[in-house]
């Protein structure tokens, strides 16, 4: 009766695909077998962030302004995000998410609790079940390493179709957000003005049409990778840009030697303050075209700001000035060296996560299981890619050579021999090589759960 009444839920996504985010618990509990533990004692599928909402449902039901991103690969959006970014700033993720769940009607209702987010540890440690639920969680198979057969392969040429691209909110309000390409036109493509100021011999003002007759145009291949990208999560993609390189422009500008500071500003009045020897170096670029087609309204049309490796999530878009000034104030050149403000550990570089499938996925008993993922660290080469199947007691590794940093690498995984009917846990960790030739690896792994039925 209980376990039928607390077996693991089964939802199916809009694409049709099944998930089960719970395992199968058939293996026993301190010694006694009870298949119902999960949900009965642990209350597992009511559990963590996604359990009540997604991320982007909450994002946009906070009565203050919130940026929100909407991913575009198969990846759920989780917490991680979040800590990403809270980490940059001096309000709390903290003290806004305990204050606003607890005088949250719908969460009473709901029966919402202290453990609806978190896992209390043996020591009393309040801790995000998120985190540490496929380390307390019962009926994951464990498989050593040399017992699952697997084909790999890499690449860094994968391009990312539009549909897959996340996207990221500028600053204005909502109403104003071109997100659809019937927002656009060649005419309106073709007028977009910017504006070049600041301490220059020669200000002026351009369309774009102008700038792509004046200064032509260059194609070149870019992964953009958003620097609060969580560990497993995929704010990330790849596409073959068509741009207008900066560095030709300043040169008829007449930028001065003392203007050591770029800012490229957008129709909403944000700007990615950045030195400018730090642009030139990374290849400062206006992109125009995305796979061969004009920017996509959802990523910055008509217009946007990109540079090499550092993090995109925050490229400015819509450019409408681009100034040269001297300054004293701080460069926004992120290379992912972001730590979590709650642990204090390095948090997502190098990174590496599943894009084609979503976890707690279900996969069919007898049929091969395919995966798809990326890897990266910003500045940094990926040498190293390692998969586990138990927790992360035996790993199967896979070298990366001679990887470039202007793309990322891209990973596939056929698994042929997973033919029993449970749940299994991918652990995924990706070494990356720093610029003294030291390796780095995440201390956060990445966690794909899967299930085969």
């Amino acid at each position: 009766m209980a376990d039928e009444k607390y077996a693991p839920k089964v939802t199916e996504l809009e694409n049709g695909v099944k998930v089960q985010k719970t395992p199968f618990n058939t293996s026993p509990a301190d010694g006694k077998l009870i298949r119902s533990w999960n949900n009965l004692y642990l209350n597992a599928d009511n559990r963590g962030c996604t359990a009540c909402h997604t991320i982007e449902d909450a994002l946009e039901m906070m009565e203050t302004y919130h940026g929100i991103i909407y991913m575009g690969y198969e990846t759920e959006q989780g917490l991680q995000n979040c800590f990403g970014y809270h980490g940059f700033y001096s309000t709390k993720l903290r003290d806004s998410v305990h204050n606003v769940h607890q005088r949250s009607a719908a969460f009473k209702a709901m029966g919402g609790t202290c453990e609806s987010c978190h896992y209390i540890s043996d020591d009393g440690e309040f801790q995000r079940w998120d985190y540490v639920k496929y380390d307390v969680l019962f009926g994951l198979t464990d498989l050593a390493a040399d017992t699952v057969e697997t084909s790999f392969d890499w690449n860094q040429t994968e391009i990312t179709p539009h549909e897959k691209m996340f996207f990221k909110s500028i600053q204005s309000d909502p109403s104003t957000w071109i997100t659809d390409e019937s927002q656009t036109s060649d005419e309106a493509f073709e007028n977009w003005t910017i504006k070049f100021t600041g301490d220059i011999d020669n200000p002026c003002e351009m369309t774009v049409a102008e700038l792509i007759e004046k200064y032509g145009t260059e194609t070149r291949v870019m992964k953009y990778h958003c620097v609060i990208n969580g560990p497993g999560q995929g704010m990330i993609y790849q596409a073959e840009v068509t741009v207008i390189p900066i560095e030709k422009i300043m040169a008829d500008l007449g930028v001065h030697e003392d203007a050591n500071m770029f800012y490229p500003i957008g129709s909403d009045g944000y700007c990615y303050n950045i030195y400018t020897q730090t642009m030139l170096d990374e290849k400062g670029m206006l992109v125009v075209g995305l796979n061969g087609d004009r920017i996509y309204a959802d990523q910055g049309w008509p217009v946007s700001f990109w540079c090499n490796e550092m993090s995109a999530g925050n490229f400015t878009k819509q450019v409408v000035e681009l100034k040269f000034e001297h300054s004293d104030g701080g460069s926004w050149d992120f290379y992912g060296d972001f730590t979590d403000a709650t642990t204090g550990r390095p948090f997502d570089k190098p990174n590496v996560a599943v894009l084609n499938a979503t976890d707690g996925q279900i996969f069919e008993a007898g049929q091969p299981i395919h995966l798809e993922g990326f890897a990266d660290a910003w500045n940094e080469p990926i040498v190293k890619l390692e998969f586990s199947f138990d927790h992360g007691a035996t790993w199967q590794e896979y070298p990366i050579e001679n990887a470039t940093t202007q793309q990322w690498v891209y990973w596939t995984m056929d698994i042929a021999n997973i033919a029993e009917p449970g749940s299994y846990l991918l652990r995924i960790r990706a070494t990356s090589q720093m610029a003294d030739g030291g390796l780095r690896v995440n201390d956060e792994l990445t966690n794909f759960m899967f299930n085969v039925q």
